[in-house]
């Protein structure tokens, strides 16, 4: 399976926060985390979640407990001192294999689900062997579900997606956690692809406003193109289930079906098996991406650079934030602005990556820019790719030889054409790094 958007280099360690505020371990804790970590020093415990319909149990959420009685029996505590002394990836690596250990242990149906939390840097690291054998042992036996953060997608796009394609090669299966906790998620929920949607708790625990409606519209429309589960997290009343079945939840989660467990439990339908949806990849269609449907149009240089531009502005004042990828060839962008404005995309993006010649790079916030070497595929090519909640569009053009600015171009608002384009670009300018 081709890995989309891998990367060869380590990953920066992140930092963890609680309440806001980053928790900096006293000094004697750093023995007792490594502890943790060397000793394996890590329980689960599992709380069930639930369809909705007849609140029959159709899986289990993981969740990593350290040793009780010590500053780390909180996960958050751990979490956040494994962090701060590099050991994040490990912790992170140690908790899906304990969690997999323990429910190979307990007499569970076959295919039942099991959600486990995941951090990039523990699904990018390398993994010790014994740990692969016991995720997939869990995968041939149940369906297994790693769950991305909201804030880990919107906070470094491209290592989420990374991390996604890692672990999907191991057959686990992908849910986006918390989705619905900021809107830069929204327009990258298509270039994720998850099998599972668990909203952000706060949507149920708060009145319904215009963030509530353009959350149930993103997962309205990707639910509706795609089959993928909702889960609702946090439920704890019996009125909040109205709320939670209007935003498309079909399943559920929270302290009103059951809290976690070190045995998971179940009640006495035991459990129903969910069917997850196949969700299509690049890697399902072997046509270029670049070569877009429909016919080829030759135009004036000046029409398709109005288009481009079209498509840009429609990106800055878009009331969601827009992913966009952008090719680049002559050093500006494909409208004729310079490159120095990518700023004032940036501002209003959830994710903008550009494709240019090196030398004309300028780091800029908020931007992931990659050179185009002169024997790149894409050094001749203008392409934007954008992708909102409500629109997408897919743009690429070539200038015809030897003419008076002239190009021929294909165009399409197609979204699944646009999220495929969109996916390679990005695929391209993390090998171009």
């Amino acid at each position: 399976m081709t890995m989309l958007f891998l990367r060869e280099t380590p990953l920066p360690t992140s930092v963890v926060t609680v309440a806001g505020r980053l928790r900096t371990p006293r000094p004697t804790e750093s023995t007792t985390i490594e502890k943790i970590v060397d000793q394996r020093l890590l329980t689960t415990e599992f709380q069930p979640v639930v369809s909705l319909d007849n609140r029959h149990v159709v899986g289990f959420e993981a969740f990593a407990r350290g040793p009780v009685n010590t500053p780390f029996a909180s996960p958050a505590a751990m979490f956040t001192a494994a962090a701060a002394t590099n050991l994040l990836a490990e912790l992170d690596m140690l908790a899906r294999a304990v969690a997999a250990d323990a429910v190979l242990k307990v007499a569970l149906p076959d295919k039942t689900l099991l959600f486990v939390n995941a951090l990039p840097q523990g699904l990018l690291a390398e993994t010790p062997d014994e740990f692969v054998a016991q995720l997939r042992e869990a995968v041939d036996r149940h369906t297994v579900v790693a769950e991305i953060d909201d804030a880990v997608l919107t906070g470094d796009p491209l290592t989420a997606l990374a991390a996604a394609e890692r672990v999907r090669a191991l057959g686990v299966r992908v849910a986006i956690d918390n989705f619905g906790a900021s809107t830069d998620a929204l327009a990258l929920l298509p270039i994720l692809a998850p099998d599972v949607i668990k909203l952000d708790m706060a949507l149920l625990a708060n009145a319904p406003n215009a963030h509530t409606a353009m959350v149930l519209d993103a997962v309205a429309g990707y639910r509706q193109a795609t089959g993928a589960l909702v889960v609702a997290q946090g439920v704890e009343y019996d009125n909040q289930l109205p709320v939670a079945t209007s935003l498309g939840a079909r399943l559920g989660q929270g302290y009103l079906f059951g809290a976690g467990a070190t045995v998971p439990q179940l009640s006495s339908e035991g459990v129903d098996r969910i069917t997850l949806p196949r969700m299509v990849t690049a890697d399902d269609d072997d046509s270029d991406p670049l070569v877009l449907p429909g016919e080829e149009i030759i135009a004036p240089g000046a029409l398709v650079r109005e288009l481009a531009a079209r498509l840009e502005s429609t990106a800055t004042s878009s009331d969601i934030p827009a992913a966009m990828a952008i090719v680049c060839p002559n050093g500006r962008f494909p409208s004729g602005a310079p490159l120095a404005t990518a700023n004032q995309l940036a501002r209003n993006s959830a994710m903008t990556v550009l494709l240019a010649p090196d030398a004309d790079l300028r780091p800029i916030r908020r931007v992931h820019m990659a050179a185009l070497s002169n024997d790149n595929p894409l050094f001749n090519q203008t392409a934007i790719a954008m992708i909102t909640p409500s629109t997408a569009a897919a743009l690429v053009a070539t200038a015809v030889p030897d003419s008076e600015d002239f190009y021929t171009y294909r165009f399409s608002r197609d979204r699944d054409v646009a999220t495929r384009l969109l996916r390679h670009l990005i695929t391209r300018a993390v090998e171009d790094e």
